[in-house]
C-alpha cells in the first residue's frame, strides 16, 4: 500500500467535536428535494402538486440525459413545488405517509453481480436515481453517463472541522461496501483508489477487494477527494475525467443491488459549540435540519451550516441537509468588532502565524465565531495561502488569472485540477480576507461555459 505524506495544510480542532454516539432521527414528517444541489443536471419535472410518489420513484430527469432520474427519498404526496426567477425549480415538498412503499428495481447476489455488464448496471443506477451520487472532476458535476473515466476514487478519511469517523460508519453497518467497490469496477472498466488515513483500523478497508489502496497523512485538506486526484491521477486537460463517490454512497450502491431498494438512509454528524449536543445522527435524504436538531437545543444568535464551517452552507432550520453534505455544524453568530484588536497580545485569539500569543500556548480547542477579523483589501502575497494548500498549483497567479478572466493562463495553471473545496482553507488562513473558494468556482464556471 503506497502512503503518501502531506506536510502541508492546517488542522482547526474546533470546540464542540462530536461523540462517537448514533442516534436515530426516526421518522419525518415532510421531505425537501432541491435540485440545485445535482450539479451538472438540469431538471425536467415528471411530477405535479397533488401526486403520490414511492420511495424510489423519479421525480425529475436530466434534459441532456433523459434517462437520467431523481427519485423521491420517501413514500406520499407531493405538497409544493416551488418556482423561482425565470421559472427554476426551487424545491419540491413531499409529505411522507404513514406506511412506507417502494419502487423495486431488482435484487442481486455476489455471484449474480458478477455476470452483470456494464450496461445494465449503469441502467440500474439511472433508474433508481443513484446515479449522481457519482460525480466527476473537473467541475465537480454529476458524472456524463457516456464518458468512461481514467480512474474512481473513494475517499475513506476526513480532515474537515466536525467530519464523519469513516471507520466508526464501517463498524455500524458496512453491509453492501465490497458490492459497491465491485459494481464501481465493472462500470468504469479503471482502477478504484481507496483512500485511507494513516489511523485508519477498520478491517473492512484494510480487506477490501477489486480496488488499488494508498494511505494519506498529514493536515487537512489532505481527506479531500480533490488532494487525492492530484498526487495520484493527476488532471491534465478538460477532456481528462475521473469519477468519484463518498463511502457513504458506495454503501448505497452496494445495498440497492442486494435489496433492490433505494437506500434512503446516511449517517451525519452536528458538532458546534451552539449545540446542546454532539454526536452522529442517522437521518433521511431530504430532511430538513430542524428535524436532524430535534431534541437537541440550539443556543440562539448561532449560525447554523449545512455542512462543515469551510464548505458549508448558510442554512435555516426549514433547509434541507444537501444531498452530499454529511455534516451539520452550528457556531456562534456575531458581528462585534474588537477594539484595537490589531494592537492587542492575543492570547486567547486563533491565529495560523505567528502574529498572536496565542501560539505559544499548547494545542486547544478553538473557539471560533462568524466574524472575519477585518475587511477585503488588496491582494498581498504573504505565503498563506500557499502554506495550506498540498497542490502543486501557483494560487496566488491563478486567482489573478481568474479575475482577469484569461482562461488560457487559468488553464496553464491547473484550473482543471481545482475546486472549492480544495481551496477553502486558503479562504480561513488568507490575510486579504479574498473569498478564495467562491473566486475559483467563479473560473471553474466561466471556464465550462467559456472553454
Amino acid at each position: 500500500m503506497k502512503e503518501i505524506r502531506l506536510k502541508k495544510g492546517h488542522d482547526i480542532v474546533l470546540a464542540g467535536q462530536p461523540e462517537k454516539r448514533l442516534v436515530n432521527t426516526g421518522q419525518p414528517a415532510r421531505l425537501k428535494i432541491r435540485p440545485a444541489d445535482f450539479r451538472g443536471i438540469k431538471p425536467k419535472l415528471i411530477v405535479k402538486e397533488g401526486d403520490h410518489v414511492k420511495t424510489g420513484s423519479p421525480v425529475f430527469y436530466s434534459k441532456a440525459f433523459p434517462d437520467m432520474f431523481v427519485t423521491s427519498p420517501g413514500a406520499g404526496r407531493i405538497v409544493s413545488i416551488v418556482i423561482g426567477e425565470r421559472r427554476v425549480v426551487k424545491e419540491i415538498v413531499i409529505d411522507l405517509d404513514k406506511a412506507e412503499s417502494f419502487e423495486e428495481f431488482g435484487s442481486f447476489n455476489e455471484q449474480s453481480v458478477a455476470s452483470l455488464s456494464a450496461e445494465k448496471i449503469k441502467k440500474q443506477l439511472l433508474r433508481s436515481g443513484l446515479w449522481p451520487v457519482i460525480r466527476q472532476r473537473p467541475f465537480s458535476s454529476v458524472a456524463d453517463p457516456d464518458k468512461l473515466p481514467k480512474a474512481v476514487f473513494v475517499p475513506a478519511m476526513t480532515t474537515a472541522p466536525f467530519a464523519l469517523d469513516t471507520d466508526f460508519v464501517l463498524d455500524h453497518d458496512s453491509t453492501g461496501f465490497q458490492m459497491g467497490l465491485s459494481i464501481l469496477k465493472r462500470l468504469a472498466g479503471s482502477p478504484v483508489h481507496l483512500v485511507t488515513g494513516k489511523n485508519s483500523s477498520s478491517a473492512v478497508l484494510v480487506g477490501a477487494k477489486d480496488v488499488v489502496q494508498h494511505r494519506f497523512s498529514g493536515p487537512h485538506p489532505a481527506g479531500n477527494v480533490g488532494i487525492h486526484i492530484h498526487h495520484i491521477a493527476p488532471i491534465r486537460g478538460r477532456d481528462d475525467i475521473v469519477w468519484y463517490v463518498s463511502l457513504q454512497d458506495v454503501l448505497r450502491i452496494g445495498r440497492l443491488f442486494l435489496k433492490g431498494r433505494l437506500p434512503v438512509e446516511k449517517i451525519v454528524t452536528v458538532g458546534g459549540e451552539s449545540v446542546e449536543k454532539r454526536l452522529y445522527v442517522k437521518m433521511r435524504h431530504g430532511m430538513m435540519l430542524k428535524d436532524v436538531l430535534w431534541g437537541n437545543p440550539v443556543e440562539r444568535n448561532s449560525r447554523l451550516i449545512a455542512g462543515d464551517v469551510l464548505t458549508g452552507l448558510k442554512s435555516v432550520p426549514e433547509d434541507p441537509l444537501g444531498f452530499y453534505h454529511e455534516t451539520v455544524s452550528v457556531i456562534p453568530e456575531n458581528t462585534r468588532r474588537d477594539f484595537i484588536g490589531w494592537l492587542l497580545p492575543g492570547l486567547h485569539k486563533y491565529s495560523v502565524t505567528n502574529l498572536f500569543l496565542s501560539r505559544l500556548v499548547k494545542k486547544r480547542e478553538a473557539r471560533l465565531d462568524t466574524r472575519m477579523h477585518g475587511s477585503p483589501r488588496v491582494i498581498i502575497p504573504f505565503g498563506n495561502i500557499e502554506s495550506v494548500l498540498p497542490m502543486d498549483i501557483l494560487p496566488t497567479f491563478l486567482v489573478k488569472m481568474i479575475l482577469a478572466k484569461d482562461i488560457d493562463e487559468m488553464e496553464k495553471l491547473g484550473i482543471y485540477e481545482c475546486d472549492p473545496e480544495d481551496f477553502a482553507l486558503c479562504s480561513f488562513v488568507d490575510a486579504s480576507k479574498m473569498e478564495i473558494a467562491e473566486i475559483i468556482r467563479e473560473g471553474l464556471e466561466y471556464v465550462e461555459k467559456n472553454g
